[in-house]
């Protein structure tokens, strides 16, 4: 037999609780481990079990325990007071009293009596924490506003974005032959940007011009303005798609592509009827996709056919290859029966841009992206 730690009662390996106080046994935790031992006929038992395999004894429950009594020291004898009897508490209508409202009539109210008193000195309304089921609630009747001091100044408008002024917007260079992260404040009317002219410069890109592009205020926007560069000027898609013509640029990470328009009907074919030999021609809408390369040479040309043809870097109707900004499939052009297409952005990380027709302008906002040789820029406005 094991005796226990806190109060010296018999214990015994089966039991997880002394049965005199209540304190917890260790050894009583390995049945949990080990298995159980019943109390009724000795036999084992595999752990968790509940009753005896052998006689059907419950096993494994805790014994119940009867707590010691704990002495309490003896209160302090108070003078005794008027008793309360049930009829001093039975709700029934008060007068008035100085220390509170009369309640309405058929509110139960309880009464507080002090020491010594034979009638309550205060009447307080019990007031129900939940309506009735069923009943309505009533609305809680509406507080006055409180006017405001005589001298308070009237209440002000909130500001209202004012109209874009020199200094408000930056360009934030997102990548480039510059320094990553590098801003350029347009504190200015007139801003140029260019390889060598202007407040933007970039003089380690050669697909600049010397000016290439020039920003400026009017009307209380940004405006950017093409300066006939032989690179052109590129914005980045922000709606759904644009309508393409034939001859259109636009980019899609580091490649140059031009919409070259449908594919042109077979003209007549020698007077004695003989077909000239190619290969077969894609169904119709068919459209004609080329590739510019650095220095306006000419690279590949695709014809797809179809209406739609995914422009990507795999898996597309027109695979460009690898290149570290051009997502796996990257944009899309839409062709309609007559041949005409729509250029859509599908969600790429480094965006589409179409090219800014030569000195033509483009009002600019917050957010947008522009593409300046290889220079690619960010407008941020304050």
């Amino acid at each position: 037999m094991l005796e226990c730690k806190s109060c010296g009662g018999d214990l015994d390996l089966t039991m997880s609780a002394c049965p005199s106080c209540g304190a917890a046994v260790e050894l009583g935790r390995l049945t949990g481990i080990l298995g159980i031992v019943c109390r009724a006929c000795d036999a084992y038992n595999e752990p968790g079990a509940r009753a005896c395999a052998s006689c059907g004894a419950a096993v494994g429950e805790p014994p119940e325990v009867t707590p010691r009594p704990i002495p309490i020291a003896a209160a302090e004898p108070q003078p005794p007071g008027p008793a309360l009897t049930p009829a001093a508490l039975t709700p029934r209508p008060a007068s008035p009293s100085p220390t509170g409202p009369p309640p309405a009539p058929g509110q139960p109210v309880l009464r507080a009596f002090q020491r010594g008193a034979t009638t309550p000195t205060r009447v307080v309304p019990l007031v129900p924490s939940q309506p009735p089921p069923g009943a309505a609630i009533p609305p809680a009747p509406a507080r006055p506003p409180h006017p405001p001091p005589a001298d308070a100044p009237p209440p002000r408008a909130a500001p209202a974005a004012g109209p874009l002024i020199p200094g408000r917007a930056t360009l934030v260079l997102e990548r480039g032959e510059g320094l990553d992260g590098a801003s350029f404040q347009l504190n200015r009317e007139v801003v140029g940007a260019g390889r060598t002219q202007g407040a933007v410069i970039f003089p380690d890109d050669p697909c600049l011009a010397p000016l290439h592009a020039t920003f400026f205020y009017r009307g209380g926007a940004l405006h950017l303005r093409d300066e006939g560069a032989p690179g052109g000027t590129y914005l980045r898609l922000r709606g759904p798609s644009v309508p393409l013509r034939h001859g259109d640029l636009f980019a899609v990470g580091d490649r140059l592509l031009r919409f070259a328009g449908s594919l042109p009907t077979p003209g007549p074919g020698p007077p004695d009827g003989t077909r000239r030999l190619g290969a077969p021609r894609p169904p119709a809408p068919t459209v004609v996709i080329e590739e510019l390369l650095e220095g306006g040479v000419t690279g590949r040309v695709f014809v797809r056919g179809g209406g739609s043809v995914t422009i990507g870097r795999s898996g597309c109707a027109v695979n460009l290859g690898d290149d570290p900004f051009l997502s796996q499939a990257h944009a899309e052009l839409v062709v309609d029966s007559a041949g005409g297409a729509r250029l859509k952005d599908l969600g790429s990380s480094n965006g589409t841009f179409i090219r800014v027709p030569p000195h033509a302008e483009r009002e600019l906002h917050d957010g947008d992206w522009l593409r300046l040789g290889r220079e690619v820029l960010r407008v941020a406005v304050a």
